[in-house]
């Protein structure tokens, strides 16, 4: 892909990519506002990605060979971070109001539920494709796993100041029948490559626009995969 002064030949511009990831149709007053969302979202979103904590896992292989899985529960820490252009765009078109009203309620707690709505099957659905094959025992158990942080940078706070897609909960599992707890993961953290300033933003454009499984998919069917490989302790 060649780019000259930000376009390259299919007519991307940093200004195309904020309009295709906003659905706006301003000019100026699109980019500024949009800069100032992702320079605020970087502040705190790209710290809370930023650390990993991995779990002492004490179960031996008969212990885990012999589960079941019988459902994935996905919840919401209270303080939980969400950045998700995506969900905010779902709630402007739902609600009839702007993608600009929608931002500056991004945390009221109708738009939080909204969302997170939108997000809960999609991540339950993502970890179960990855772990269900692989509990297959008799013993019953659960995973629940609480969300503390999920984020999704725009193509724009990409390109001035980066960030990467990535999620970041706790994973509990537990007997399904009597909800005692097996074994915690605390904090896993599952965070994607995704493209950087303008090459990058652009190729990454191109690969979310085609067929396939959307970012939010990748990101949970990545948080099973860890989550596996972590479980079963040999990954395969």
């Amino acid at each position: 892909m060649e780019l000259q002064f930000g376009v390259d030949r299919r007519g991307w511009d940093i200004l195309s990519l904020v309009r295709a990831e906003t659905g706006l149709r301003g000019r100026g007053r699109s980019l500024k506002v949009l800069l100032g969302l992702a320079r605020i979202a970087a502040l705190g979103g790209l710290l809370v990605l930023a650390g990993c904590v991995t779990a002492n896992n004490s179960l031996s292989p008969n212990d885990v060979a012999s589960m079941k899985l019988t459902g994935v529960a996905v919840s919401f820490a209270p303080d939980a971070h969400i950045q998700w252009d995506d969900g905010l765009r779902a709630y402007a078109e739902a609600k009839a109001v702007s993608p600009e009203q929608a931002a500056t309620m991004a945390e009221t707690p109708e738009v939080k539920a909204f969302v997170q709505g939108l997000l809960t099957p999609r991540i339950k659905a993502g970890v179960e494709q990855v772990l269900a094959a692989r509990l297959a025992g008799t013993r019953p158990v659960r995973l629940d796993i609480r969300v503390k942080s999920l984020l999704f940078p725009s193509a724009i706070q990409r390109i001035v100041i980066g960030g990467h897609r990535g999620m970041i909960a706790d994973a509990n599992l537990v007997d399904a029948r009597t909800g005692a707890l097996i074994i915690a993961y605390p904090e896993l953290n599952a965070s994607l490559y995704t493209g950087q300033g303008i090459v990058g933003a652009a190729m990454q454009a191109a690969i979310d626009n085609s067929a396939g499984p959307t970012p939010v998919d990748k990101v949970s069917v990545r948080y099973g995969e860890i989550y596996r490989n972590w479980l079963l302790k040999d990954g395969v």
